[in-house]
C-alpha cells in the first residue's frame, strides 16, 4: 500500500464561463481550498484573482489574505503563481514578501523551466483559441531556483513537455535543483493540444528520462479529465493532481463538477485500489529531503 497525495489547482486562469465554480474572490478561494484539503488534497495551488472579472492579481496583501483564510480552516501544503512578465525579480517579489511572514510563507516554491505555446483547440471547428506563449527564459528559470534556495523552499517544477524536463535535470546537475525533486507533469489532453497526451506511455517516457533520479511526481491533465490515467499513475508510483486550472469539467454532467468533487472521485479511486490518500501531514512528510 501506497500514500499518494493529490494536489488541487483550484483555478488557475479559468473563466467562469463555462463552470460558474471557479473561485475568483478571497472568500471563494478561501472556501474552495478548505474544502478541496477535507475531501483528500494535501496541496493546493491557487492563483488570486480579482473578484469581478478573474484577471490576476499578484501584490503580498491579497495573497496574504487568502493563505491566512486557508490555514484558518485546514493544514494543506500552500503555494501561489508565478505573476506575468520577463523580469524574473518582479515575477517572484510577491514569495518574497509572503515568506517574510511565517504566517503566510508558502510551503512550496515554484520553477516553470522552458517556455511553451499555449492554446485551447476545438476538434469540431477546428479553431485554436487564446493563444499565447508562456516564456520562461533559462535564465529567469535560474533565478526562481536561486530564489528558492534563497528562501528555504522546495520548488515545485512544472512539466508541460520533454525539455522542461531535461531542463531540469540540467539544473539538478548544477545543484540548483536537490533531490527528491517535486515534478508536475502537465500531460494535454485534445483540448489544449500540448507536451505529450494523457496516457501510460507518455509517464514511461517522462520516468525513463528520470531513470536514477529520485523524485515525488504528479501528473495531471490540460484540457482533460485526469481520473482514467490515475490507475496508471499509481501504478507508476506517481501522484494526483486535479482541479480546475487543468481541466473545467464542463462537458460531463450537469452542473458541472465542482473542485471538491473532482478530488472525492480522486480520492475514491486511490482507495479503490488499494492505496491511502496522504494527509497535509502525510504530505509534509513525503516531501522531506
Amino acid at each position: 500500500m501506497r500514500v499518494v497525495m493529490i494536489e488541487s489547482a483550484i483555478n488557475g486562469n479559468q473563466m467562469r464561463d463555462r463552470n460558474p465554480h471557479v473561485p475568483w474572490s478571497t472568500s471563494e478561494i478561501v472556501a474552495d481550498a478548505i474544502a478541496v484539503c477535507r475531501a483528500g488534497a494535501s496541496l493546493v495551488h491557487f492563483h488570486v484573482r480579482d473578484p469581478h472579472d478573474g484577471a490576476w492579481v499578484h501584490d503580498v496583501p491579497s495573497y496574504a489574505a487568502a493563505i491566512r483564510g486557508i490555514r484558518a480552516g485546514c493544514d494543506a501544503l500552500l503555494w501561489p503563481t508565478l505573476a506575468n512578465g520577463t523580469d524574473p525579480v518582479l515575477r517572484y517579489q510577491h514569495m518574497f514578501g509572503l515568506a517574510a511572514d511565517p504566517a503566510t510563507r508558502p510551503d512550496l516554491g515554484l520553477c516553470d523551466p522552458g517556455s511553451v505555446n499555449l492554446a485551447g483547440y476545438d476538434p469540431i471547428t477546428r479553431q485554436l483559441r487564446g493563444e499565447r506563449t508562456y516564456l520562461n527564459s533559462a535564465e529567469n528559470s535560474r533565478y526562481f531556483l536561486q530564489a528558492c534556495k534563497e528562501l528555504g523552499l522546495r520548488p515545485s517544477v512544472q512539466v508541460f513537455d520533454a525539455s522542461f524536463l531535461r531542463a531540469a535535470l540540467v539544473f539538478l546537475e548544477q545543484g540548483l535543483l536537490a533531490e527528491p525533486l517535486m515534478l508536475k507533469f502537465y500531460l494535454g489532453g485534445p483540448a489544449v493540444p500540448v507536451g505529450l497526451p494523457p496516457t501510460r506511455a507518455s509517464l514511461l517516457a517522462c520516468l525513463q528520462m528520470l531513470a536514477g533520479v529520485r523524485c515525488h511526481w504528479f501528473a495531471g491533465a490540460l484540457g482533460a479529465d485526469i481520473a482514467p490515467l490515475i490507475p496508471d499513475i499509481v501504478e507508476l508510483g506517481g501522484h494526483v493532481r486535479v482541479g480546475f486550472e487543468d481541466c473545467l469539467h464542463a462537458d460531463g454532467p450537469s452542473p458541472p463538477l465542482t473542485n471538491p468533487q473532482i478530488v472525492e472521485r480522486a480520492a475514491d479511486a486511490i482507495r479503490a485500489l488499494g492505496h491511502q490518500v496522504a494527509t497535509p501531514a502525510d504530505a509534509r512528510r513525503l516531501i522531506e529531503p
